[in-house]
């Protein structure tokens, strides 16, 4: 009896132990869990004012994606999906352009076209290569995104806003917002800012935070034959196409920072080109760039304007890639160029879908 007593009370004893570890554990976790939401907010608080944009653009806790193929609305059955390719259109867009060449609307005009479920793609002097300088905040993006996935931190580290007399001159892209000169920004929030606002600042001091090798090889590993250190040569509509491509399939980043690349355009505050020219329910993702060109054999300022932009249509059943480059001496014009060809490309679509 006085054994089984004792063995009873030592498994009584051990039984009491093990619920006091467990109950200790409990509140270590929960601490723990304390913690973590008084950093993060402690975070939140120390960036201040602009500092929360980027942040909050990735899907929380692996959430509903909204860009990406795999993305609910674009993975599904039903109207998501495509019931049948489009027939070629290509001589209704070749009409459109050769219409505003003559009635002296823009100087030279290049589109592009890839449907992004079934491939059917076409171009309008599309191998006419443009001025990328502008347009290489989007692998720039990339390069940074790619170097996040093996340093997760690396989004909250500081880097100084630059002065504005160095390095590329600001573009507000219409953001009213202001960040002043030599105050330190999380690499997230500039990023934003360079991508959405189109602003040279953010993208220089980035640029220069950026080891070289980490941007020469988006272009190696995505097999784009360009020199990214030669900022002035162009390049084709169909290799800058390849970004998009990549982020819509999360193929080069994983689905997260697809994501959170595509939302970051889908912020752009430029409305003027591609995205003036769908409806206003219909989601884009587009990078835009204008540029003075000069006259190679004089080097006097010709008075010769481009607007290209690149970018994704999301149209319920066929979203595409869309690219266009315009030339001209009127700036309005070209976006008008750009908008007309824009709802053309769209309205075609919409009419093959049902």
């Amino acid at each position: 009896m006085t054994g089984t007593d004792n063995d009873r009370g030592g498994g009584w004893g051990r039984g009491r132990n093990a619920l006091i570890g467990r109950s200790q554990l409990l509140i270590l976790l929960v601490l723990a869990f304390c913690l973590g939401l008084y950093v993060d907010r402690g975070i939140g608080l120390l960036s201040g004012g602009p500092e929360g944009i980027g942040d909050e653009l990735l899907p929380p806790g692996g959430g509903e994606y909204r860009f990406i193929r795999c993305a609910p609305r674009l993975a599904r059955g039903g109207r998501t999906r495509p019931e049948k390719g489009l027939k070629p259109f290509r001589y209704k867009v070749k009409a459109l352009v050769e219409n505003e060449l003559k009635s002296g609307e823009a100087a030279a005009v290049s589109v592009y076209f890839r449907d992004l479920h079934d491939g059917h793609r076409f171009g309008i002097r599309e191998q006419e290569k443009f001025s990328v300088d502008s347009n290489l905040k989007l692998p720039l993006m990339i390069a940074y995104l790619k170097w996040a996935e093996a340093s997760p931190l690396l989004l909250h580290r500081r880097i100084a806003y630059p002065d504005p007399h160095e390095g590329n001159p600001a573009d507000s892209g219409g953001l009213e917002d202001r960040y002043e000169n030599g105050r330190t920004y999380k690499i997230s929030t500039l990023i934003h800012r360079m991508i959405a606002a189109n602003d040279g600042q953010a993208y220089a001091v980035l640029a220069s935070n950026l080891p070289p090798a980490y941007l020469q090889r988006i272009f190696k590993d995505i097999y784009i034959n360009y020199d990214p250190t030669k900022r002035d040569e162009p390049m084709p509509f169909s290799a800058y196409a390849s970004f998009y491509r990549i982020l819509f399939d999360a193929s080069y980043l994983n689905r997260d920072m697809s994501e959170k690349a595509l939302r970051f355009l889908s912020q752009a505050a430029f409305r003027d080109g591609i995205i003036s020219g769908v409806p206003q329910d219909i989601d884009v993702v587009a990078k835009y760039g204008e540029r003075v060109l000069d006259d190679r054999s004089t080097g006097q300022s010709a008075g010769m304007k481009q607007l290209h932009e690149v970018g994704i249509v999301y149209h319920p059943r066929h979203p595409y890639i869309m690219g266009v480059m315009v030339r001209g001496t009127d700036p309005g014009k070209s976006r008008r160029v750009a908008r007309d060809i824009s709802a053309l490309i769209y309205q075609e679509v919409e009419r093959q879908s049902y």
